[in-house]
């Protein structure tokens, strides 16, 4: 199982990705579908661990 809550990407005042919540289950297939610059391939790459994390407040 995949599950986030809340996930925010920033990139300095830019917010690229704001509040995503989803869970997805053993083999269940999902499709992320959005118009350029929508934030799918940050989303992504935040999941996989790819970047720095902030500090939790």
């Amino acid at each position: 199982m995949l599950e986030t809550r809340n996930l925010s990407v920033r990139y300095g005042h830019h917010r690229a990705v704001e509040g995503v919540t989803i869970t997805v289950a053993k083999n269940e297939i999902v499709v992320m579908l959005g118009a350029n610059g929508a934030g799918k391939s940050t989303f992504l790459r935040a999941i996989a661990g790819l970047g720095q994390r902030a500090p939790e407040s």
